[in-house]
């Protein structure tokens, strides 16, 4: 069990400080992959700081404890900080969001670093961390798990948004967040029920391995989306919304129901209507990839918020299927047309404004009903 123990750190070690490189190779201009180095950095010492106590090796495990105490209380919030990183402007977001790391930094002061000082003093440090007196350890990871939630939270609350704002981002696409969050959670309770259950009856000899070994499947994952994961800039006026906590008719509902008060005049919304719809078969601007309701609406010269009202509650669509509509009919008149007998279907998705070969299919089929291949044979 030591070997396999041994296996697991070594791996997870090796795949963390490679994932390190990365991220510092390539440059980390946006915020969240910031944040995501971050994370990475704390597991690796963490790592290492296993790695130190099962070789019972003082220097490695003094050196790194630190941050083997202090992960279990403070990752939860690492991942909520990044979640927001991803959809929320990068301006002023530390000092917005650092009051979610006051405990663990309280936890630093008052319980991380007086637990180190005691295990300087012990004679036999090893054997003082087996009889169990790290027992603020499980109420520590409850405070992670609680964040674990808000953020699943954040993300859900994200993704019906996102569809309103964007045509080339599909909800779907941040599922993965949701996988990582879920993941983490089960970590987490393993590791609860590890503790609580070895400052009851005793340890368990492969305790280490089992964490280590979920968690270098859990980086794995995060960095196979986390490095390739882009910003999404939420609307302003959206911002604005949530940061005034005013209680109005939300622009992201996609259907009002007969009660509600319009914002807008009838006239003016079918007049503005009819001017979209033209213009839009003018000037194919859905064949525009970066096509989002902010740039449409700017084209429009009309507010991001009266667009979204237009299309979500006069028009009851979203952005996202309004666009794609446009983008799936231009694929299916190329597909027909003679001259385009050459291309592939990808090509021909890339020059009708779509982005990603499985955005494409997702989206044809769904209007559809058939894949986009199929569709082609039948002509």
């Amino acid at each position: 069990m030591e070997l396999f123990t041994d296996f697991t750190l070594h791996l997870g070690i090796l795949a963390n400080t490679l994932l390190l490189y990365v991220l510092w190779k390539n440059g980390w201009k946006e915020f969240h992959f910031k944040v995501l180095f971050v994370i990475f950095l704390w597991i690796v010492f963490t790592q290492i700081c296993f790695f130190g106590f099962i070789k019972e090796s003082k220097p490695i495990f003094y050196f790194t404890f630190l941050f083997q105490d202090t992960i279990p209380i403070s990752i939860g919030a690492c991942l909520f900080l990044y979640v927001k990183a991803i959809f929320y402007p990068s301006q002023n977001i530390i000092r917005k969001n650092i009051k979610h790391f006051i405990i663990p930094f309280l936890y630093l002061l008052f319980a991380s670093i007086p637990k180190l000082i005691s295990l300087l003093n012990s004679p036999n440090v090893f054997e003082h961390l087996r009889t169990g007196l790290e027992n603020l350890w499980a109420l520590s990871i409850i405070y992670s798990l609680i964040y674990c939630f808000i953020a699943i939270k954040l993300v859900k609350k994200t993704n019906k948004v996102v569809k309103l704002y964007y045509a080339n981002i599909n909800p779907a696409d941040f599922n993965w967040l949701l996988k990582l969050l879920y993941g983490t959670t089960v970590i987490i309770g393993i590791d609860i029920s590890i503790t609580i259950y070895e400052v009851l009856f005793g340890d368990i000899n492969s305790s280490i391995g089992i964490i280590a070994l979920f968690v270098v499947f859990l980086i794995v994952y995060l960095a196979y989306h986390g490095l390739s994961q882009t910003k999404v800039f939420l609307p302003e006026f959206l911002l604005k919304k949530e940061r005034s906590k005013k209680v109005e008719a939300s622009p992201t509902t996609v259907l009002s129901t007969s009660s509600s008060k319009p914002i807008y005049d009838a006239n003016e919304m079918q007049s503005l209507q009819k001017q979209l719809e033209i213009l839009m078969q003018q000037h194919k601007w859905y064949l525009n990839t970066e096509l989002s309701l902010k740039s449409l609406a700017e084209k429009l010269n009309i507010s991001d918020k009266k667009l979204s009202y237009l299309l979500n509650q006069h028009m009851r669509i979203s952005f996202y299927d309004y666009i794609n509509q446009f983008r799936v009919e231009e694929v299916k008149q190329r597909i027909k047309n003679p001259s385009f007998a050459q291309y592939t279907l990808l090509a021909i998705a890339l020059e009708s404004g779509f982005n990603s070969k499985t955005s494409f299919n997702r989206t044809f089929q769904r209007f559809e009903g058939i894949t986009p291949s199929n569709f082609r044979k039948q002509i």
